[in-house]
Order: structure tokens, then C-alpha cells, then sequence
């Protein structure tokens, strides 16, 4: 597994340049935290609890993307769940659709049957996507209705949303 996180283990934001990321005490850059949470080996707000980071993401959420506010922190709360800080490890996310992964259940499959530590069991069997010809507009144009009825969103905000994380995963770079 890779031991460099492609999105905050605090506040789930996609650290996707040198500059986004955190430091460590000496200076080096963070592993796992962005700039927002983690400053000079440290976080920059040391008394956030999970529910005070998802209501704070919420907020964000429901303003950028028109979710309605109770909707917003729960998915938000969701999201965090099995970030670092929050859950004590590292979880790997699919890179394909960014569905964590959880439980060894959960991971596709390389060709020799052993587990994939990149994609999950939805995308990735035996050593190939599941849709080997799906492009990231169809992925996201399958997602954005999903998003849509799950949060009370407007579809066309869900597709936005949708598109900005997917474009975020390495199968998609």
C-alpha cells in the first residue's frame, strides 16, 4: 500500500501538489495531512473532534454544491470516518471510484487471485477493470443522478461534484 496519502487523513481535501500538503516538525512535507491541518508537525487545530470538522465541512459543502446543511455534515461525517486521524489507520480508497477499503472483502482482484491494494472489487477482477472502456464523463454521468437522490442536490451540482473528485483518482489522471 502506499504509504503517501492522496487526500488529508484529517479533513479529506485531495492534496494533489507538493504545496498542498502539510509539515512535518523538520520541514518535510506531510505524508498524510494537508496545509490547512497539519503545520510544523502538528495539527493546526489540535481540539477538533470529528463532529466539529464535519460540521465545519458540511457547511463548505452545502454552499458550494447546494446540498441542504444536514445532508451535507452526514456525508461529510461519512467521508472522515476511515480518515487516519479520525479512524487510527490508514484506509486504502478505490482509485477508480474512491470506495474505501474497508474490509479485505471490499478489494478487486489481481490476475494470480491475490487482493489489488489499488481498486475495489466493483471496478477491479482478476487483474482488469470490471469496464475496461469506461471513460471518466460516463463515470461521472452515472454518479451525479446517485449523488443527486442520496443528498437532496440539484443533478447538475451533483455532476460538478462528482467530476471534481473522480478527476482526483489515479485511474482517471
Amino acid at each position: 500500500m502506499n504509504e503517501i496519502a492522496e487526500t488529508c487523513q484529517s479533513c479529506g481535501m485531495p492534496i494533489g501538489a507538493a504545496e498542498d500538503r502539510g509539515t512535518e516538525e523538520d520541514g518535510r512535507p506531510s505524508a498524510f495531512y494537508c496545509r490547512y491541518c497539519y503545520q510544523r508537525g502538528a495539527f493546526t487545530e489540535p481540539g477538533a473532534t470529528i463532529e466539529t470538522m464535519a460540521a465545519h465541512g458540511g457547511t463548505m459543502m452545502s454552499r458550494l454544491f447546494g446540498i441542504p446543511p444536514g445532508r451535507a455534515g452526514d456525508f461529510v461525517l461519512a467521508q472522515l470516518r476511515p480518515l487516519r486521524r479520525w479512524s487510527g489507520r490508514l484506509v486504502p480508497s478505490c482509485g477508480s471510484c474512491g470506495m474505501p477499503l474497508l474490509e479485505p472483502a471490499d478489494a478487486g482482484t489481481e490476475a494470480d487471485g491475490s487482493p489489488s491494494e489499488e481498486y475495489c472489487v466493483h471496478c477491479y477482477r482478476d487483474g482488469a477493470f470490471v469496464e475496461p472502456d469506461l471513460t471518466l464523463e460516463a463515470c461521472v454521468e452515472r454518479a451525479a443522478p446517485l449523488l443527486a437522490a442520496e443528498l437532496g442536490m440539484p443533478v447538475d451540482r451533483a455532476r460538478e461534484m462528482a467530476a471534481a473528485f473522480t478527476a482526483t483518482l489515479p485511474r482517471w489522471r
